[in-house]
């Protein structure tokens, strides 16, 4: 018996040093990550001062990129994701109070289009993966608006990668930083045409990030949040839905049967959507259900 409680607390021992070592390679891994640094190419961004254009601005960073989902409704920063050991995170002060008022306008283009930051690091859960697809235009009229926006002088919350959140990225099952995975030498692409169309109702997808989270055919069935968050929804199978209960769904948040939606989906935000965009969206939906 002695022999065998032995083995067993050699085998226990062993491990544990194993799981050490892994999370030790983890740690290592991840850090050089956050470390590395990206060139990418100055954007040629034009930042309008019209009321019009900062009004435009003011919808992407609601009801499109959904800005202050992770930066707050005053986009001073918050805690968006408290779930240790996965990790905290905490989203930076972007108005003219926080660290990008020292920013120029192409470094803020580079965050946002490329996940950036202007010492050439990849940013931590910036969905550079969705404002990649973002016009020139529709860039310019974003920094319009966070440059005008109050001053915030709060000091918010860092970011803690925790030992789940390490060990994930370390072997690929979660990604932290857009610039690992996108195109940096993509060049900022020109938008469709604003209208009721599918062209354009793609165009609102990515960079609303609806593929980053139904994937990129809108197939769904991502995991993503904490735990009991259900998969992402199969978009593409809502055959019978009409126009006006995808909208409905956007605005109340309750599907045509009944059931409510999981408010990890940011539907109050897209809820803003315009009913032209919401149409374009729909749109596009429709030409995936084929």
């Amino acid at each position: 018996m002695k022999k065998l409680l032995k083995w067993i607390a050699i085998g226990l021992g062993a491990v544990v040093l194993l799981a050490a070592i892994g999370y030790v390679v983890a740690v290592m891994t991840t850090k050089g990550r956050e470390k590395k640094k990206y060139p990418v190419a100055t954007l040629a961004i034009t930042v309008p001062t019209d009321s019009a254009s900062i009004a435009h601005g003011h919808h992407l960073a609601t009801a499109i990129g959904k800005c202050v989902d992770c930066h707050g409704e005053d986009l001073g920063g918050r805690l968006f994701i408290d779930g240790m050991p996965m990790g905290k995170f905490a989203s930076p002060n972007i108005t003219p109070g926080g660290e990008i008022a020292a920013w120029s306008d192409a470094d803020v283009a580079r965050a946002i289009h490329h996940a950036v930051n202007p010492a050439g690091r990849g940013l931590i859960f910036m969905p550079a993966d969705a404002f990649v697809a973002f016009s020139a235009e529709d860039l310019g009229a974003l920094i319009a608006y966070v440059r005008q926006v109050p001053k915030v002088t709060r000091i918010g919350p860092t970011t803690q990668i925790g030992p789940i959140g390490r060990l994930l990225w370390a072997t690929g099952k979660m990604e932290l930083q857009a610039a690992r995975v996108i195109d940096l030498n993509a060049p900022v692409a020109a938008a469709p045409p604003v209208g009721p169309t599918p062209e354009y109702g793609k165009y609102l997808a990515q960079t609303g990030g609806c593929t980053s989270c139904h994937g990129p055919n809108l197939k769904g069935g991502l995991q993503f949040g904490p735990p009991g968050t259900p998969p992402s929804q199969d978009l593409t199978a809502l055959h019978d839905w009409q126009e006006a209960d995808f909208v409905k769904a956007l605005r109340t948040g309750v599907r045509p049967d009944g059931s409510a939606i999981n408010t990890f989906m940011p539907w109050q935000l897209a809820g803003l959507m315009t009913d032209e965009e919401m149409t374009a969206v729909w749109s596009y939906i429709r030409t995936l259900q084929k």
